[in-house]
């Protein structure tokens, strides 16, 4: 604990003289030293499924292999080889990680390391918090992992980790791509992407891109378009960078199938049991601008503003309860009653619209203090997230529906009133913190960092024209604090450890809460190793993470500190070229995480949580076959394991274990030049053995059904392109 408030004290008072301690280090070589610990400052480097140099979701500009924490990169490479449908199937290839509830497919929702949800602000987009929804797409370059705790850099958050998408920026270098895709499921879309210089140290990049398929299961659609002009400017001082991305988006509103009795119901899963006018529309609107000013040699200023604006509304006739028996009919209530081989259902409506703002200013420097080279940022963030769910239709009719010769009529929803019509859900928040990586020797780097968070949040509901009355207003601040140290046996083995720290204020939106409700927090200890070297990158990590304030509501809604949660595990991740024409992407993930105590029931405690497999693992490989037939030619594949997990019903006391499944992609892929113009084709398929498969539950198992969600069928796709 000395070492850890020694360097934390270090870093403040460097903050304070930042002008004395640059010029201490001009006069003792800092520059020397700087270059002797060989960093390109600000670069993530990419060769194939490899990435080296420093990572953005960091904010600093030090190498991975010199961070005491798991960073995971998903290369541009290995997205353009396995075309991921969505974010989850990105993360595919990263350990520890799985899907969360995303209501109806409406949501980015991630599980790290066992902790997480939709619209938890763990998502990212160059630096910035992002909204819940459609992060991935026409416009990703790579998608960052930073595993562990990280309210430290990013304020208010669970313990399990954030995930940063950046995104293209503009290139001085003038590119333009035209390209087109087909497939099964009646797939088309179109690509348009030009980049270049406009002079005068200003460029441009402009984004168009349109998707459309029919869904896989029996019915439903999907349409995409997208729209992202940017505009940069760069000089030997100055960097700017302007965003916009427009996406509107139509898509299936789907809870999958359902768990019944302890079992999937016994029905094809292509078969829908709600209706076609299922449907999801929303559109979202990112702006970020950004500003990198360098003030001398050392220090450099870092200013971001980001806007995030998520639009949606859906209608679903959901399915509330099925009676899968052959004979015996299922008293649901006292008016509702089903007969056999039967669902009931029930008419509802939603519309939402969450923005997020979000500023961010920060000093960077490079130093020596004596002998010891630093890197320190210093900095402060605020943000405000409004979220505003409303209105809200959910008594709109009931109906049955045969769930082996089903009918479907299109029922539309009744417009009435209820006493949760309006939905809110607003936090406010400012943060400073402070962090400094110390090079000791040549081979000890020690990393030390602290915050102080505010948050002011309300949250309540309300009838259409009411006046609200929050359920939830509090107001408080945490100090937060990490530290970490990594040993490099080499230039490109390294072993190293971290402790960090996490938090996330209580509310609720149906009940009050008590302003005094602690908030949960979250502690972990991260030991590991990894390898970097010009082709390949390694990491092996342990890690143990601690939550304690996990709060439920009772019978009656009201919210209560009701236990504690663990999560332990071990995560394996392997990416680069094994020769100079094979390339892998290997993850492998044993993940244990429980409930350590549950006030409200004894029995949960011990039991993994749910939607959470302990074990998981996947490999993506990619051969190049050489030159032949008047081109280059690449192929591809590899397997996804989803390892079993559990679901339970509310009480803990009986459960129903999701089975496992290995998924299998393919690719080809050829390259060739026609009238000095590079054209490629590539044939993907995906889940190539159409293995129904199950990715989370909307909660606990319900008396007459649970929705669980199914992973994509097969697909096929052809894209073609060619680049100016």
């Amino acid at each position: 604990m000395k070492l850890k408030f020694s360097l934390i004290y270090t870093a403040l008072f460097a903050g304070v003289s930042f002008g004395t301690f640059a010029e201490t280090g001009q006069q003792r070589g800092g520059n020397e030293e700087l270059e002797e610990i060989q960093v390109t400052s600000g670069e993530l480097k990419q060769i194939g499924y490899h990435a080296m140099g420093t990572s953005a979701v960091s904010k600093v500009d030090v190498p991975i292999i010199d961070t005491p924490t798991t960073v995971n990169v998903v290369t541009s490479k290995l997205i353009e080889d396995r075309k991921p449908n969505d974010l989850i199937d990105a993360l595919s290839s990263v350990s520890g990680v799985s899907q969360a509830n995303t209501l109806g497919g409406i949501f980015d929702a991630v599980q790290k390391r066992g902790f997480g949800g939709n619209r938890d602000n763990s998502i990212m987009r160059n630096g910035s918090q992002a909204g819940p929804s459609h992060n991935f797409g026409a416009t990703t370059e790579t998608v960052e992992v930073l595993k562990g705790p990280t309210s430290v850099l990013y304020g208010i958050q669970d313990p399990g980790g954030v995930i940063n998408v950046v995104t293209k920026k503009p290139q001085q270098e003038q590119k333009t791509i035209i390209g087109g895709t087909v497939g099964n499921n009646n797939m088309w879309g179109t690509q348009f992407d030009s980049t270049g210089s406009l002079g005068n140290g200003f460029a441009y990049r402009f984004i168009y891109d349109k998707q459309e398929k029919d869904y896989w299961r029996n019915f439903g659609e999907i349409k995409s378009t997208t729209y992202a002009p940017s505009i940069s400017y760069e000089n030997d001082n100055t960097k700017v960078l302007v965003a916009y991305e427009h996406l509107d988006y139509t898509q299936p509103f789907d809870r999958g199938t359902q768990i019944v009795n302890g079992s999937v119901v016994n029905i094809p899963a292509e078969r829908r049991l709600d209706e076609p006018n299922n449907q999801t529309t929303g559109k979202t609107d990112n702006i970020q601008v950004k500003l990198e000013q360098k003030l001398n040699d050392h220090w450099k200023l870092n200013a971001t503003y980001g806007y995030a604006r998520d639009k949606y509304n859906y209608r679903q006739t959901r399915v509330v309860a099925v009676n899968t028996s052959e004979t015996d009919t299922l008293n649901y209530s006292s008016t509702r009653i089903l007969q056999p081989r039967t669902a009931l259902r029930r008419l509802e409506k939603q519309a939402a619209d969450q923005r997020i703002h979000s500023g961010s200013l920060n000093l960077v420097g490079e130093f020596s203090i004596g002998e010891i080279a630093n890197r320190f940022i210093i900095g402060a963030d605020a943000s405000r997230n409004y979220r505003t769910t409303g209105p809200v239709f959910n008594n709109g009719g009931w109906s049955f529906i045969n769930i082996d010769n089903p009918t479907y009529t299109n029922p539309d929803v009744t417009e009435t009133v209820a006493a949760n019509n309006w939905q809110i859900n607003n936090i406010k928040t400012l943060g400073v913190y402070v962090q400094d990586t110390a090079y000791l020797t040549d081979s000890l780097i020690v990393t030390g960092g602290l915050r102080y968070e505010y948050f002011d949040q309300v949250a309540g509901r309300h009838a259409l024209n009411a006046t609200l009355v929050p359920n939830t207003d509090q107001h408080d601040g945490k100090m937060l604090y990490q530290f970490g140290s990594v040993y490099k046996f080499t230039p490109n083995l390294a072993v190293y450890a971290n402790y960090a720290e996490s938090f996330r204020p209580q509310y609720a939106i149906a009940n009050a809460v008590d302003p005094n409700l602690p908030a949960e927090q979250g502690k972990s200890i991260e030991i590991g190793t990894k390898y970097e070297s010009s082709n390949i990158n390694a990491t092996l990590a342990l890690f143990n993470i601690n939550k304690k304030n996990v709060a439920e509501t009772d019978a009656n809604n009201n919210l209560y500190i009701a236990g504690k949660q663990r999560s332990r595990g071990i995560e394996v991740d392997i990416n680069g070229y094994i020769t100079d024409k094979l390339s892998a992407s290997l993850t492998y993930t044993y993940t244990k995480v429980e409930n350590r105590q549950n006030d409200s029931f004894p029995s949960a405690v011990g039991k993994q949580l749910i939607g959470v497999p302990k074990h998981q693992g996947a490999l993506f490989l990619s051969y190049d076959l050489g030159n032949f037939l008047g081109g280059d030619w690449r192929i591809g594949g590899g397997a996804r394991y989803l390892g079993s997990w559990h679901a339970y019903d509310s009480s803990y006391t009986t459960s129903y274990k999701i089975p496992d499944a290995t998924i299998y992609d393919a690719f080809l892929a050829y390259e060739t030049k026609l009238a000095s113009k590079k054209v490629s084709l590539q044939l993907n398929g995906k889940n190539l053995s159409d293995k129904v498969y199950y990715q989370s539950t909307a909660g606990n198992i319900d008396t007459f059904i649970t929705p669980i969600s199914l992973g994509y069928g097969r697909e096929y796709l052809l894209n073609a392109k060619i680049e100016f």
